[in-house]
């Protein structure tokens, strides 16, 4: 796989939380966790198929990276791509996820579904991405 050019950063609370919840209910894989100089994580890489995320424990004195947790609303997420997309929504309900829209049909042809993480981040699961030339 080649290295992507766009990997969303996230900031977790609780990173090993969220990187083993990330796992069991959106699939992800952990390539490489590397521990924090603060405890916690420092960094760990995920994936899924070909979709690469990069996501850390919060860090003292670090005030423009944030769990949701501790903001009133996120004001972006994270778009994935996968093979399977009924699968993959019925496992993310099957084992705990938060919905937010289920799955449904965008203009564009796309099948899409949304659903919240264990600390409100927003992750759009989806068929394909497809854009109008």
């Amino acid at each position: 796989m080649s290295n992507p050019r766009v990997v969303p950063f996230l900031r977790y609370q609780d990173a090993p939380g969220a990187i083993e919840w990330l796992g069991k209910v959106f699939g992800f894989r952990p390539e490489a966790t590397v521990p924090g100089t603060h405890g916690g994580v420092g960094y760990a890489r995920l994936t899924l198929g070909d979709a690469v995320i990069v996501l850390a424990s919060v860090r003292p004195g670090e005030p423009y990276l944030r769990s949701a947790l501790d903001l009133p609303a996120v004001s972006q997420g994270v778009f994935v791509v996968v093979e399977d997309l009924e699968a993959h929504y019925e496992q993310a309900v099957a084992r705990g996820a938060e919905i937010v829209v289920e799955p449904e049909t965008t203009p564009e042809g796309t099948r899409v579904y949304m659903a919240f993480d264990l600390e409100g981040q927003l992750w759009a699961f989806g068929d394909g991405f497809e854009a109008d030339d």
